[in-house]
């Protein structure tokens, strides 16, 4: 019996000790009160404060008018002017409760937050002390030296200054900016904002609708992660949308990626990459760049671009196009850099410009030249240095060359040539060496129903060209002869691939052989080169390089 007594006090010693080592929680001490009351039936019996109360934990200090004091539950609730003053920051409210257990404030009703980063205004508001973290509930306001932003639940933490919104939410920067949306995180260090799901921004020069992004108040710049558009409020058809993509709302530009696409003056400007700068109005594009002008019904296309708003013109490069839409046919030209320009004139002209190993294609005309200029407004098309065009089997060339596409008919109707013009026309494909030619100064050529119809050469002009007639009797074709003409004039119909030679004016002379007298030496006329194998028989040649 007594080894077990023993045994037993043994046992309730060691409780002892361990108990005596087990740390003691810390608790709230009453620093002061004019006035303290206890009255067993109120209160469970627990202190009531008032006048000047000041209740200390851990450094912090719990103050107000009136309180009572739960010793026992280490438990402050405190009426009147209630405030809490925790390290570098403050809470004030009408009531507030403390547990120093728990380290748990709840204020209530005109509660403020107040630190030196930010301060909160809230109906209620839930602060713990040891992760700094305060939760505020109706009519939230948070107000930092750049935002002010309210809302009807938010979550604060201190530690990390983030401003966490899972709600509804409207901010109002110290520029006037206006911020509405749902689900954001703002961050009062670096005074960026994190913007889950749809956002709607209007400052003084633009508004902004994302359906997430990030924005940075110090930097200005926003940066889009999903569908997003920029317009500018003075003129709403100027405007920017992307899904990925940076923008400086302070100096108006913006870097774009994924095919971005820019809207200005009517125009649409895209790229894998893009650069554009509202503020200045230039912008430059990298891979796959197009700049389309509907109402050009126009556009242009290539791997680099640049584009300048206010002189109203873009270039593009590097496997360079465009295309000029008809209601029934469309004109392709492309060349190593593309030019277009609209000069605000009395007609307000549209130009393009193609330099370098320039190409183009129409239905019933095509060819090439070192550069071209396409008027659009006028329908003309200027072609520089050694220019070469086709209209089916006839070849066309020339010092320099002007072609004229019909409005009502969208195809060229003419083309006049100047110095060295030579058009040379394949009699038939029996006979390799069989061409009609004709050349002299001037050259005008005129087309009916997409083919060449009359020719009209001036100056030093020659004609050769083989004579057939139709047999009575067998109703077939015979070639009876060559004729060869000189004279200042030259007037010549074309049907098929049959010419006639019209007219034969001022100082003519010439003379028809038969084919059997025909001098072989005379056969082709000086500068004679038959190059159709440079001939675009579709549209999609305009991108084949010469060898």
């Amino acid at each position: 019996m007594k080894f077990k007594i023993s045994i037993i006090l043994c046992f309730l010693l060691s409780v002892g000790v361990f108990a005596q080592q087990k740390p003691k929680k810390t608790r709230a001490v009453l620093k002061h009160a004019d006035f303290i009351e206890r009255d067993p039936k109120k209160f469970e019996g627990n202190q009531f404060l008032s006048g000047n109360v000041l209740i200390e934990y851990k450094g912090d200090l719990v103050s107000g008018d009136s309180a009572v004091f739960y010793q026992d539950k280490n438990v402050a609730v405190v009426w009147s002017n209630a405030k809490l003053v925790s390290k570098d920051k403050t809470i004030t409210a009408k009531k507030m409760e403390y547990d120093g257990n728990t380290t748990i404030a709840k204020a209530y009703d005109n509660v403020v937050l107040t630190d030196p980063g930010s301060t909160i205004k809230a109906n209620f508001m839930e602060y713990n002390r040891t992760t700094e973290i305060a939760i505020g509930t109706g009519n939230v306001d948070v107000r930092t030296p750049t935002q002010q932003i309210s809302s009807e639940k938010m979550i604060y933490e201190r530690l990390t200054g983030n401003i966490i919104v899972n709600d509804s939410y409207k901010t109002i920067g110290s520029d006037g900016t206006l911020v509405e949306g749902r689900n954001v995180v703002y961050n009062v260090n670096s005074k960026s904002a994190n913007f889950g799901s749809e956002v709607f921004i209007t400052n003084k020069d633009y508004t902004i609708y994302s359906r997430k992004m990030t924005t940075n108040d110090v930097t200005g710049i926003t940066t889009f992660r999903d569908y997003s558009k920029v317009t500018r409020r003075d003129d709403p058809s100027q405007y920017i949308i992307t899904y990925d993509g940076d923008f400086n709302k302070i100096t108006g530009e913006a870097w774009l990626r994924k095919n971005s696409k820019v809207y200005y003056q009517q125009k649409i400007l895209s790229a894998e990459k893009l650069y554009f700068n509202d503020k200045t109005g230039f912008g430059k594009g990298e891979g796959n760049v197009v700049l389309d002008d509907p109402l050009e019904k126009r556009f242009l296309k290539g791997d680099y671009g640049e584009a300048f708003r206010y002189l109203d013109s873009a270039y593009v490069t590097k496997n360079a196009y465009a295309v000029k839409a008809f209601e029934k046919d469309s004109l392709y030209i492309s060349a190593d850099t593309l030019l277009a320009v609209k000069r605000h004139d009395a007609d307000s002209t549209s130009l393009i410009k193609a330099s370098h190993q320039a190409r183009f294609y129409k239905s019933n005309a095509n060819g090439k030249a070192d550069s071209l200029v396409y008027n659009q407004t006028k329908g003309l098309m200027q072609f520089y240095k050694d220019p070469i065009l086709f209209s089916g089997d006839n070849q066309i060339t020339g010092d320099f060359i002007e072609a004229y596409i019909n409005e009502k008919t969208e195809n060229v109707d003419s083309m006049k040539v100047f110095n060295n013009a030579f058009v040379i026309a394949k009699v038939d494909s029996l006979a390799d060496n069989e061409f009609h030619q004709i050349k002299g100064k001037y050259l005008t050529v005129l087309f009916q129903d997409d083919k060449i119809d009359f020719i009209n050469v001036e100056e030093n002009a020659v004609a050769l060209t083989y004579m057939d007639d139709t047999d009575p009797k067998t109703k077939q074709r015979e070639r009876y002869g060559i004729n060869i003409s000189y004279c200042g004039i030259i007037e010549v119909d074309v049907v098929g691939k049959d010419v006639e030679l019209v007219a034969c004016r001022i100082k003519s002379d010439g003379k028809m052989y038969p084919l059997t007298q025909f001098p072989e030496e005379m056969r082709y006329l000086i500068d004679f080169k038959w190059r159709i194998d440079e001939r675009l028989n579709k549209w999609q040649d305009i991108f084949i390089k010469p060898k």
